[in-house]
């Protein structure tokens, strides 16, 4: 039976060749498609699940009070892990752990090159498992002057080499001996390095950091087996008050590592937003493949009347028919799932490179195969399941008298199906286009103060000694407008707080203060505005050590009127004169809202900022390199354009486009492919109403019309439906952005006419076949 089933499932397969490769090919792309967003989706929600018991690790958080409300914020103070490992016997191990990594000089042999060091503590290779290749994990970080490599930076440094007990020279100031070398950092893994040394280490470098008000570092902690983490996170809620500040307001916590990829510390939406969005698209895509098949498969359903009618009169039972024609999907599907599987082979490199990731088709992994037979199942039983149900039903007795129509009932749901297959991709397209014209404003939007051509270059400490010469030299290049240094890039500072007071301020009001440090040039290299009030003075900075300029928001929080000369009283017991106020301008992303900022002179600076004259670019470059080089010649210049840096910070957002923007497209291609089917199919159905239409006298035009006529209302009804679903969710999405674009109307006209223009092209040509037909032809026989 199941022989017999397959032969004629194949028979079919062959006998009508263009229906079958147009659903082939319909779901091969569909599941491809689908594929690929599954494997991002499940490597997205594998992060860190290779550790050994990763249920018992923890991010160490702390809340801290500003704007009326808790913070939950991943930089600790420093002595706050050393306290928790030793008052609290739950927690068996914890690790500072210096996430962003400091930028030194590595020299092995008389070669140099930057590379990014982080920091941890000995416990780090007890909390986390990344396997070790070299050197004994258990001791690698005992040692302060040891250093722990990657296998991919230990080759970059020692190439062939045994990179074991060799020294390499930090800094020009710090030697430090390899130790061991682990495997390259999975790419599902939220704690990332290349080298890692002692965090001890980092602590001596910078004393500052010792003090409780001082946050900078990460740490993470592993609990002791059978505790339980609400009954622990109850006692750190009392830490600060019970260890440190009867007063204070801050709380730790401790925060599941296998969330915290997909969650900010405080349990809102992080990357899981976009895993969710992209596995709904995924089913998105499926399901349009699947109503191609459902549509595609009712609609010839007549073709095979009889053959269902002999089979019922001969005594073939109902499950026994819906068994046959689920088969037979199941076979088109399998066929498909083989051509997925290439298509995805294909497409990988280019999907790892839009996403940033290094997936791969692991063919002997259980994951792989789970994805890909669900995939196939699914599919095969979605798509087949109403076909089945509804041939299986045909009357044997009106079948074989003639009499059997396929029924209006059949006509009505393929209709719906091909309305639900464009409301999912005008949906997907409006909702596509609306963040591009988003993600476009922040990029372009004027963020109040001027980034293009303009240098940042980095500084060292050696630098540091000698920034007021170097700047002086720059200045009298005729390629450089102006030179500033500071301590952030001025569009992404992090460095904030709350312990400011004013006259009049209500004591329970704790706004955020964001601190950038500049000098009395920044205001002429970014061409930022002034309010009120006066610059920094160029001429004699050391006057103004008291001083501080804030921005438009500051001053509003502070008085309605001129805040010119008032006193603000610092957390550090400073007591600083307010000279200027300029207006606002974005000191982090524009993602967020305007930050409340206290501008103050910097003896610190970590970024020489050069303005240089538009067209000198290049000129400029060799400029400063032989300026610096001259008064840094140990260390290569590390630089970068602010407008291009500034640029990057929207690469994620980028992908995300892109790939909406594939998806977009490939739902619009599989929905075509199904109309073009149906196209076909309603094209051999009418041809003796052509027929006679044309000895009547209609032209082509007009039979082109008729034909078209339908499937323009379906697009339209598809249209209608999709465009409130889609202003209602775009609506709840613009609610995380404070700058935002109004919603873009237009593109519910310009989204319809598109998909109009597509859809009348894919039926226009088998409109113009049908049309084209001698009459004569398909009317002999009446």
């Amino acid at each position: 039976m199941i022989i017999n089933n397959l032969k004629i499932a194949y028979r079919n397969l062959i006998r009508n060749k263009g229906y079958s490769f147009i659903n082939i090919v319909g779901l091969a792309i569909g599941m491809a498609c689908t594929i690929l967003l599954l494997l991002w989706v499940n490597h997205e929600m594998s992060y860190d699940t290779f550790h050994n018991d990763p249920e018992r690790v923890y991010q160490v958080g702390n809340y801290q009070t500003w704007n009326g409300k808790r913070n939950a914020m991943p930089n600790l103070p420093t002595p706050l892990i050393d306290a928790l490992k030793e008052k609290y016997p739950e927690i068996k191990y914890a690790t500072h752990f210096n996430a962003w990594g400091e930028n030194l000089l590595l020299e092995y042999n008389g070669k140099k090159q930057y590379e990014s060091i982080k920091g941890a503590d000995p416990d780090f290779f007890k909390i986390f498992n990344f396997p070790v290749l070299q050197g004994n994990i258990e001791t690698c970080l005992n040692d302060i002057n040891s250093l722990v490599l990657t296998e991919k930076s230990a080759k970059r440094i020692f190439g062939n080499e045994n990179p074991i007990g060799k020294t390499v020279n930090i800094d020009n100031r710090q030697p430090l001996t390899v130790t061991a070398v682990v495997k390259d950092i999975p790419t599902n893994s939220s704690i990332r390095f290349e080298l890692l040394m002692p965090f001890e280490l980092m602590r001596k470098a910078n004393p500052w950091s010792e003090n409780w008000g001082s946050h900078n570092y990460f740490g993470y902690a592993k609990i002791a087996e059978g505790t339980n983490i609400d009954v622990l996170n109850e006692k750190l809620d009392q830490f600060y008050i019970d260890h440190v500040d009867k007063e204070s307001e801050k709380y730790a916590f401790l925060y599941p590592l296998l969330k915290r990829h997909l969650y900010y510390l405080d349990n809102s939406p992080s990357k899981i937003t976009q895993v969710k969005m992209f596995f709904m698209i995924a089913i998105f895509i499926l399901i349009i493949a699947c109503f191609n098949f459902m549509n595609l498969s009712t609609a010839r359903a007549a073709k095979r009347a009889k053959e269902i009618g002999l089979k019922k009169a001969i005594g073939a039972t109902y499950p026994q028919l819906i068994k046959q024609f689920i088969g037979e999907s199941l076979l088109i599907t399998i066929i498909s799932a083989n051509f997925a599987i290439i298509l995805a082979h294909l497409f990988l490199p280019q999907f790892n490179s839009l996403m940033n990731r290094h997936l791969i088709l692991d063919y002997s992994s259980l994951e792989f195969w789970l994805i890909i037979v669900g995939v196939t199942l699914v599919t095969g039983l979605v798509a087949g399941a109403y076909p089945a149900f509804y041939l299986s039903s045909f009357n044997p007795i009106m079948v074989l008298k003639g009499t059997f129509s396929g029924g209006k009932g059949s006509n009505r749901f393929r209709r719906i199906l091909v309305v639900m297959q464009f409301i999912l991709a005008s949906s997907l397209l409006i909702c596509t286009l609306t963040i591009v014209l988003q993600t476009n404003y922040l990029t372009n939007m004027d963020i109040g103060l001027n980034k293009d051509n303009v240098i940042a270059i980095n500084i060292n400490q050696q630098m540091q000694k000698k920034i007021e010469t170097i700047k002086g030299e720059l200045m009298r290049s005729s390629f450089i407008e102006n030179v500033s240094y500071g301590s952030h890039r001025p569009y992404y500072v992090f460095s904030n707080g709350w312990g400011e007071n004013w006259e009049g301020k209500d004591p329970e009001f704790k706004p955020l203060i964001t601190y950038p440090y500049v000098d009395p040039e920044f205001f002429d290299v970014f061409k930022v505005k002034f309010h009120s009030g006066r610059p920094f003075n160029a001429n004699n900075p050391a006057a103004d050590s008291s001083c501080v300029i804030i921005n438009e928001t500051f001053a509003k929080m502070i008085s309605d009127e001129s805040v010119i000369d008032k006193m603000i009283h610092t957390g550090n017991n400073e007591d600083l004169r307010i000279i200027g106020v300029v207006k606002d301008y974005h000191c982090t992303p524009n993602t967020r809202k305007l930050q409340p900022f206290l501008l103050r002179l910097c003896d610190d600076p970590r970024y020489l900022f050069v303005r240089y004259v538009e067209g000198n670019a290049t000129k400029t470059v060799q400029e400063i390199q032989e300026i610096c080089g001259k008064y840094n010649p140990e260390f290569p210049l590390i630089y970068n354009f602010l407008d291009d840096h500034y640029d990057n910070l929207y690469e994620g957002q980028r992908a995300t486009i892109s790939t909406l923007l594939y998806a977009s497209i490939l739902a619009i291609i599989v929905s075509c492919l199904g109309l073009f089917g149906l196209a076909s199919f309603n094209a051999e159905e009418r041809t003796k109403e052509i027929g006679v239409r044309k000895v009547l006298g209609a032209s082509m035009n007009q039979l082109i019309l008729i034909f078209s006529k339908d499937f323009s209302k379906w697009i339209l009804i598809a249209s209608l439906i999709s465009w409130p679903i889609t202003y209602f969710a775009m609506e709840v999405w613009f609610q995380d952005y404070p700058f935002r674009i109004d919603f873009p109307f237009w593109l519910f006209i310009a989204v319809f006419m598109m998909l109009l223009f597509i859809s009348t092209i894919t039926v226009a040509y088998q409109s113009w076949k049908s049309a084209t037909k001698n009459p004569v032809v398909s009317l002999k026989y009446e």
